[in-house]
């Protein structure tokens, strides 16, 4: 597999603070790579070592192999926005800064690749956008170096629901069709479920673990946990058995997947089988990493 990032015992000492312990970690290219853990996990430390902003204490990390300037980008925090220029304006100035030519008609393409281009003959400036407008705007003028790999430090944090919903699908639009790799550090677990392919889950600054939406997906599958009135009998479990099931105890019986429990109910009914509940339950992404890091207690 072809890494854009891969780090070796990763470590960052801050005289008694260990924020970075140990750290291994790979992103592929083409990953949207969640980066998960509670605010003081080690997430925007690792970042700042990667972009250079911070050196490791010991430890060391890779980047993929190119001679190309500008094959990385960050917006670390918030974006670098002057102020009291407008979104054109904004370009203009850190495209001199790259040293690109002929950038004007590229900074007109790139306004409209983010959904800005209502701003191209627009004199607001950016004082007065919105976050999320700002936040698109950030990643336009980090897309002016073709970046292969955009490192977003929790891009999410202080949106509007319509402000996620677009930062959520600009994201899914540079990867698809510009096949750039991102890392996304974000404590808000739920939009990085709708986006990210790859998780690295972190606390105390240990990689607890890492894993492709896939396996956390089946991890994460719900169940229904149906209680009878009398024990299980084999008649059930005939009923049942082109179901995935376990036996939970002598009266309880868990069914793994999706299942149309209404329609379950009405087969039980049927053959007088008598149900005393039935629970719906699923494990969020969120729970998962409150079991990876020792329950909802932990400090």
């Amino acid at each position: 597999m072809d890494f854009v990032l891969k780090t070796h015992n990763l470590t960052k000492q801050f005289k008694n603070t260990l924020a970075v312990n140990n750290v291994n970690m790979v992103i592929n290219r083409g990953d949207i790579y969640g980066f998960i853990g509670e605010n003081g996990a080690g997430k925007s430390t690792i970042i700042r070592l990667i972009t250079g902003l911070a050196i490791p204490t010991s430890g060391s990390f890779e980047l993929f192999k190119t001679n190309r300037k500008g094959a990385i980008a960050a917006v670390v925090e918030t974006p670098a926005l002057h102020l009291s220029l407008n979104a054109v304006r904004n370009l203009y100035f850190q495209a001199q800064i790259l040293g690109l030519k002929d950038y004007k008609e590229k900074v007109n393409d790139i306004l409209k690749l983010v959904g800005l281009e209502y701003l191209i003959n627009n004199n607001k400036i950016s004082k007065h956008f919105s976050y999320g407008m700002k936040q698109r705007l950030g990643i336009a003028m980090a897309l002016l170096s073709e970046p292969e790999f955009i490192i977003l430090d929790e891009p999410m944090n202080g949106l509007d629901p319509v402000g996620i919903v677009q930062i959520r699908e600009l994201i899914k639009k540079l990867n698809n069709e510009l096949n750039i790799t991102f890392l996304i550090s974000s404590h808000i677990l739920t939009e990085l479920d709708k986006v990210a392919t790859k998780y690295g889950f972190i606390s105390r600054g240990r990689l607890l673990k890492e894993m492709d939406s896939n396996e956390l997906h089946d991890i994460s599958k719900g169940y229904l946990k149906v209680t009878f009135k009398d024990e299980i009998t084999d008649k059930i479990k005939d009923m049942l058995s082109n179901y995935d099931y376990q036996l939970l105890n002598k009266k309880t019986i868990r069914i793994n997947g999706i299942v149309d429990s209404s329609n379950l109910l009405k087969v039980f009914i049927n053959n007088d089988i008598m149900v005393m509940n039935v629970e719906n339950i699923t494990k969020s992404i969120e729970d998962f990493y409150l079991d990876i890091i020792g329950g909802r207690n932990h400090d």
